[in-house]
């Protein structure tokens, strides 16, 4: 499986991947403390060899060039805009990377995308739209979901954290993580 990591960080997500034997392709990371991680760990031969692009939204503008041989996208768009411990101004947050991150994705059109951020997404901000049994979603996130769907996605999702797992984790660290998956490839395999 090929994988675009965008929003890399460090690389804590692209351990996991990883260790499901994804080849990663190309890294999008804004922090350059993160990009020399990043590299590092290319050096160590811990990640794989691929191009660190260092602006999303830059990004975006050759996008392009990873359709047809990207499988899967993984998302952990920046949290700020949607967390209880900030403004929640969602849309409104200039640091709200949600349309540069549909952007991506409508371009490449990966057959499935990982997406992560924080719980208070499900609430922040203006919108709101039903869960197809009749629950509303209220805020910014019904917004996603609905770019998702409109661009032939479909989405599940979940509510994690490190105490949920069973490994041991003694901190909570809540995150909700949407699985979408592109529709006319959603049998062709088990991604």
């Amino acid at each position: 499986m090929n994988e675009l990591s965008l929003f890399t960080g460090a690389g804590g997500g692209v351990y996991g991947s990883k260790l499901l034997n994804h080849r990663i392709i190309g890294y999008v990371e804004f922090n350059e403390h993160c990009q020399k991680i990043i590299r590092q760990r290319v050096e160590d031969g811990i990640f794989d060899e691929a191009p660190i692009f260092t602006d999303v939204r830059a990004f975006a503008d050759i996008a392009e060039q990873y359709r047809g041989f990207t499988d899967v996208v993984t998302a952990g768009f920046p949290c700020q805009p949607f967390s209880v411990a900030g403004q929640r101004a969602a849309e409104d947050d200039e640091r709200n990377m949600w349309p540069a991150t549909l952007d991506i994705i409508k371009k490449i059109q990966p057959k499935v995308c990982l997406l992560e951020n924080v719980p208070g997404l499900l609430s922040a901000g203006d919108g709101g739209v039903e869960d197809g049994t009749g629950r509303p979603i209220c805020g910014y996130f019904g917004n996603i979901l609905r770019d998702i769907s409109e661009n032939g996605y479909d989405a599940q999702w979940t509510v994690l954290g490190a105490d949920d797992v069973g490994f041991g984790g003694k901190h909570r660290r809540k995150r909700l993580w949407v699985k979408c998956t592109r529709r006319d490839a959603a049998n062709t395999d088990n991604t």
